[in-house]
């Protein structure tokens, strides 16, 4: 079992170091790669660091394109649905915490752009991802419009969220598994996707039955996608030949599923021998690589970080700790004893 005061001190470090590195993932200095900039929003977010950054939030809305949606690039005019998606759960999240005009406005036009993207059997489409990664990020972006609980906003999306979720649950493989076979054929990342990011959500909504009537038929969808990522882990506790973001995407998987199903048990030993293999294999003195002996990943050390203040909340006896830090509790998630890095730190980890 992980030590919790030295991911606390972990967490610190690299958070310290991911500041020292904003310039390379932050707007406000030109144009990023926009799943990079979500990557590190969602870092301040579960650090309880929003206030102090609202201009990255910001940013994010003077970059958005006028049909509601962005480009995979900063200042590129197309629209990629997926990382449009990260950037709009962001923008909703944080904005819990901000309350800022503009940034809702950002929201509705996302909310829009959205339905109106959708296809007729519920998918989203996306060239840069397969089509159910891609579904499962809208559908995300509207777990959370839904918990949140906005009456406007929850009517319109509720209809479009409903169709996604069933693209979805029908296309699971009777083994438990979703798996593209162009895209990460092994269906490892797809698996843990779909599951934490769309489907296990509608096990908890106040109104679950209301909005999400086949709840035993969901609570199934869940368990058999535990048991296939459970049985994707390798001896050492990698996923997928080793592949850092696959791990860390299994791990984050296992955290919220077992704890809306109360499976700690049973998941508990694939999650610590996890946490063990991220924390064996990362960079020194800071940072995460896509694979073992690589050099450091600036999103793959925004996933550590995620998947670091992820297993604090599953060490928590209640499942709403970790049901927040997805933003499908309502509240303001955040890091208990998050240091703001001094001048000296920042200089240190740049270094």
């Amino acid at each position: 079992m992980q030590n919790i005061n030295k991911i606390k001190n972990l967490i610190n470090s690299e958070y310290a170091y991911l500041m020292a590195e904003h310039d390379n993932w932050s707007l406000l200095s030109g144009p990023k790669n926009t799943e990079l900039v979500a990557h590190a929003l969602r870092v301040i977010l579960h650090a309880g660091d929003v206030k102090r950054n609202e201009v990255e939030w910001l940013a994010v809305v003077d970059c958005q394109n006028e049909e509601g949606a962005w480009g995979g690039e900063s200042d590129n005019p197309t629209s990629a649905p997926w990382a449009s998606a990260f950037l709009a759960l962001m923008l909703i999240r944080g904005n819990v915490v901000l309350k800022n005009k503009n940034i809702a406005k950002a929201i509705e036009k996302s909310i829009d752009f959205f339905i109106k993207d959708q296809k007729a059997d519920g998918r989203w489409v996306d060239p840069a991802w397969a089509d159910l990664d891609t579904t499962s990020h809208p559908v995300s972006f509207f777990n959370v419009v839904l918990a949140i609980g906005e009456p406007k906003w929850k009517k319109k999306v509720l209809k479009s969220w409903q169709a996604g979720l069933k693209f979805i649950t029908d296309n699971q493989n009777p083994d438990g598994s979703w798996v593209d076979k162009d895209f990460h054929p092994t269906g490892v990342e797809t698996t843990a996707h779909l599951v934490q990011d769309s489907v296990i959500v509608a096990l908890c909504f106040p109104d679950r039955k209301e909005v999400a009537p086949h709840q035993e038929e969901l609570k199934n969808v869940c368990n058999k996608g535990m048991e296939k990522l459970l049985s994707f882990q390798a001896k050492d506790g990698s996923y997928d030949s080793e592949n850092m973001d696959h791990t860390m995407d299994s791990t984050r998987s296992l955290i919220i599923i077992s704890k809306v199903l109360r499976a700690e048990k049973k998941c508990g030993p694939a999650i610590e021998k996890a946490m063990d293999w991220i924390n064996e294999y990362k960079c020194q003195p800071a940072g995460w690589p896509d694979f073992p002996g690589m050099k450091v990943n600036l999103e793959r050390t925004c996933d550590g970080l995620d998947v670091l203040m992820k297993y604090l909340a599953w060490r928590e006896k209640d499942w709403k700790p970790a049901g927040r830090r997805w933003g499908y509790v309502t509240g303001i998630p955040s890091f208990k004893g998050l240091k703001k890095p001094s001048k000296k730190q920042l200089a240190v980890a740049k270094a």
